[in-house]
Parts: structure tokens; C-alpha cells; sequence
């Protein structure tokens, strides 16, 4: 598995992208909603210069009779090539571009994660979840109350397809990171990973992945993708993980 050509982690990927979630009737779009039906996510779809604003205009509308908020995940294959300027064009906002990575799992890529110095749990209830929002209001984030409660919906809901580590120094939390397992995909996406701006640069983040990891290979995967932002994709590139192709979310708000 270590050898496999950076081409096939593409297939692999987009296959795991078609095959989860709901199918559209146009477009070859493929939609993941959260647990309340509060967002939705558009992970795959097969445009062409000829449907595509058509397809646009018509999950928008779609989002607007529904309230919810809509995600397109663009990547940087995706066709037609200017689909990133006709979303902007129709009202969603562009937010940060990453880099989508890949990790093979074996015993040598599992030994550079090796996670016995650390404290790092899996989190299973509300007190765990309250400490994972602990962790993203220290760092900033304004929608650690929401990311909470729609966590535990799906915690309480479909406990296979997700799980939540946290990392403690003594009873703080101080690090944390989600692990996804996509319906019928065949991998698992590593997600949601921060660190306290007081425990930085001390092992934290990278303890946080190999406990994920550790669970996934536990579940019988061998293959990983996680989307990383330029602060920690030299972290993960330099423990193994692979650049497989670039990705950016655009969003539209539904009109209220």
C-alpha cells in the first residue's frame, strides 16, 4: 500500500467522494447533510460548461426552500475548469484553499505516530465534547456551541461514522481532532484538528493523529486523507503523508 502512485489516491478519493451520501438528479451531484438537516455539504458532482450554472442556480434554490446553509467542496480536478469563478459568480463565498493529503497505513507509517507519551482519549459523551469546544474557543473559533451540538447529534446518532479525540495535560484538554469514516468509501477523513496556542509546538497535534490513526487501522482501513491548511501541512508531509490534489470549500447562505 505504501507504494501506490499518487494517481490512484486520486481515484480512490474521488470514488469515496461519488459514493457517499445523498444523489442528486442533475449534474452527478452527490450532497451530505448534518444529523438536523442544518448544512449540506456538496462533495462530488459532474459538470460541464453547459449545465453547470444551471446546476448552480438549482441547488441554491434548493438551500433557500430548505434554510440550509450549502457547502460546495471544489477541488481543483473538478470540472469545468472555471467552476470556482461560477460560484462566486452566483453568490457563494470562497473560504481558505488546503491541500488534501493521504497516509497509507502500515506498521511503518504507524510507528511515526507513536502516541505512548501522551494522554490522549477518545471522547464518547457530552463532558468529552464540551472539552473539544474548549479547545476551538481558545484558538478563536465562534462556533464551538453549534460544532457541539451538532457533534453529539451525530455521536448519539450514527456513532460509527465519527469520532472525537482529546489530548489532556493533567485534566486540561489541550488538543483534539475528529476522525470521519464515509459511508461505503473504503477510508477514513481525518478532521477538525487544533491545539491550544499555550500547548503548541510540544507534540500535541501530532499525538492527536495518531490516536485517530491507531483507531482507524483498530477498524480494518488502511488508507487516510485529511485536508491540511499551510500551517500543518509540513507537519504531516514530513511524518509521510502525501499531497493528492487541492481543495477549497465555497458557501452560500440561504436567503432568509
Amino acid at each position: 500500500m505504501t507504494g501506490l502512485p499518487d494517481k490512484n489516491f486520486l481515484t480512490a478519493l474521488d470514488h469515496g467522494r461519488a459514493a457517499t451520501g445523498e444523489r442528486a438528479e442533475h449534474g452527478g451531484v452527490v450532497r451530505e447533510f448534518s444529523e438536523d438537516r442544518s448544512s449540506c455539504q456538496i462533495r462530488f458532482s459532474r459538470l460541464s460548461a453547459d449545465d453547470a450554472d444551471a446546476v448552480i442556480e438549482a441547488e441554491k434554490a434548493l438551500a433557500d426552500k430548505g434554510g440550509y446553509e450549502l457547502e460546495w467542496k471544489l477541488y481543483t480536478h473538478d470540472a469545468p475548469s472555471d467552476l470556482a469563478a461560477r460560484l462566486e459568480a452566483a453568490g457563494f463565498v470562497a473560504d481558505d484553499r488546503e491541500q488534501v493529503l493521504a497516509l497509507p497505513l502500515d506498521a511503518e507509517t504507524m510507528a511515526v505516530f507513536d502516541t505512548s507519551a501522551f494522554d490522549v482519549r477518545r471522547v464518547v459523551d457530552e463532558e468529552g465534547l464540551a472539552d473539544y469546544a474548549v479547545i476551538a474557543r481558545e484558538i478563536g473559533r465562534k462556533n464551538a456551541d453549534s460544532e457541539r451540538r451538532r457533534l453529539w447529534a451525530c455521536l448519539q446518532e450514527t456513532p460509527d461514522v465519527m469520532s472525537v479525540h482529546v489530548a489532556y495535560v493533567g485534566s486540561e484538554p489541550v488538543a483534539g481532532g475528529r476522525v470521519h469514516y464515509p459511508e461505503r468509501a473504503g477510508y477514513a477523513e481525518l478532521a477538525g484538528g487544533r491545539t491550544k496556542t499555550t500547548h503548541r509546538l510540544r507534540g500535541m497535534f501530532t499525538a492527536v493523529v495518531g490516536s485517530r490513526l491507531a483507531e482507524v487501522s483498530a477498524r480494518g482501513l488502511d488508507l487516510v486523507f485529511t485536508d491540511a491548511l499551510p500551517t500543518s501541512e509540513p507537519i504531516l508531509a514530513k511524518r509521510g503523508f502525501r499531497t493528492v490534489v487541492g481543495t477549497q470549500p465555497f458557501v452560500y447562505t440561504p436567503s432568509s
